[in-house]
């Protein structure tokens, strides 16, 4: 009876094992990185079944990306904030004068009634920006 039971412990391990295998049970393995782009400070929510997530640009235009995942691990940029946040010698690059170092710093993204709001700071002027009509 002894080598009965062990037979059937062996049995049930290879029809978990097997299991685990199909779809229904496996889960997506991630590596890292997760993202090969430069992301910092990221903010990222959950509305519905969505992830959305926004990162600091710094000097690049169009700023803010806004990127979009179901699982934590795709990501897919939807769109950006902003294309240009200023017209401004710093911004153009005119004049001898670049925004490095400077823009848009450690976006907030958040979801509060049916709207999406991003809130940064943007060192070129020492002024703070909030958008609510985001292309999402």
């Amino acid at each position: 009876m002894n080598n009965l039971y062990k037979i059937r412990y062996v049995i049930l391990l290879v029809l978990i094992a097997i299991l685990c295998q199909t779809p229904l049970f496996a889960q997506t393995m991630a590596s890292n990185p997760v993202l090969w782009l430069d992301a910092p400070d990221p903010s990222i929510i959950r509305v519905g079944n969505n992830y959305y997530m926004v990162s600091t640009t710094m000097y690049f235009n169009p700023g803010v990306p806004i990127m979009k995942s179901t699982d934590l691990v795709t990501w897919t940029t939807v769109s950006y904030v902003y294309d240009i946040l200023s017209n401004q010698d710093e911004t153009n690059m005119l004049n001898g004068k670049s925004m490095y170092g400077k823009g848009s710093w450690a976006a907030s993204l958040r979801y509060a009634n049916g709207y999406y709001y991003v809130y940064f700071f943007f060192l070129i002027r020492p002024i703070k920006h909030i958008f609510t009509e985001l292309p999402i």
